[in-house]
């Protein structure tokens, strides 16, 4: 029942991606996620969000296959990181950031030197989401903040180094927040920001990359994905 609830949630999420597809319209996003995306780049924003979302869906669907092979795992985790990164880059691409509209686009009104420090200080509240478990992880040895089922079958000799490794990760998406979040001040006004755009694509790779990382070294180690 588990199995087929996952897989049946992974398919109706791609099935979302394919009416945005098809339909060309973004109505199945939140409102702030094309607040101000240009009328013209409506349909290409629907577009890609539905790619996105139709990768995300199959991903889902094959983690939940990830007790029958690790090939399952590691390809649905790959597929399903990457194609949320797709969808976020393609909003804030379009959109001129992840969340906007008249009632969050405050920076807009902001000089350059506030929007940088409100930018920084957001950025560097939210990565502690990544750095304190990771930090506690990495210094400690325990992994009880994971899921039980995760280190179930993970040998005891090898909980330290899978902690090392589930630690280091959590620290990449602490990084990874805090450059998303500081690029978030140069992406105010069109055209963006160079330094900006360099930020948001480092903060977008790391983030992937460490959730990916995050994921994969669960099986890796001999831990599951799934209850």
């Amino acid at each position: 029942m588990e199995l087929a609830i996952c897989v049946v949630a992974g398919l109706l999420i791609a099935a979302m991606g394919v009416c945005q597809v098809v339909s060309g319209s973004p109505r199945l996003l939140h409102s702030y996620h094309y607040a101000t995306t240009p009328p013209a780049e409506l349909p290409a924003l629907a577009r890609e969000t539905g790619a996105g979302l139709i990768g995300c869906g199959i991903g889902v669907a094959l983690l939940a296959l990830s007790s029958w092979s690790v090939w399952c795992a590691a390809v649905g985790t790959v597929l399903m990181v990457g194609s949320v990164g797709a969808t976020l880059f393609s909003i804030v691409r379009h959109n001129g950031g992840l969340i906007t509209g008249a009632d969050v686009g405050f920076l807009a009104t902001k000089p350059p030197a506030a929007r940088m420090a409100i930018c920084a200080v957001a950025g560097a509240a939210l990565s502690l989401f990544g750095f304190v478990p990771g930090i506690y992880m990495i210094t400690t040895g325990d992994v009880s903040s994971l899921h039980s089922y995760h280190t179930q079958g993970i040998a005891a000799a090898d909980l330290p180094s899978f902690a090392l490794c589930e630690g280091l990760c959590l620290m990449g998406l602490g990084v990874a927040i805090f450059v998303s979040v500081l690029a978030a001040a140069g992406m105010v006004g069109r055209p963006f920001k160079r330094w900006a755009v360099v930020l948001a694509i480092v903060g977008l790779v790391l983030f992937c990359a460490s959730l990916i990382g995050l994921l994969l070294f669960i099986p890796y180690f001999g831990g599951s994905l799934t209850p």
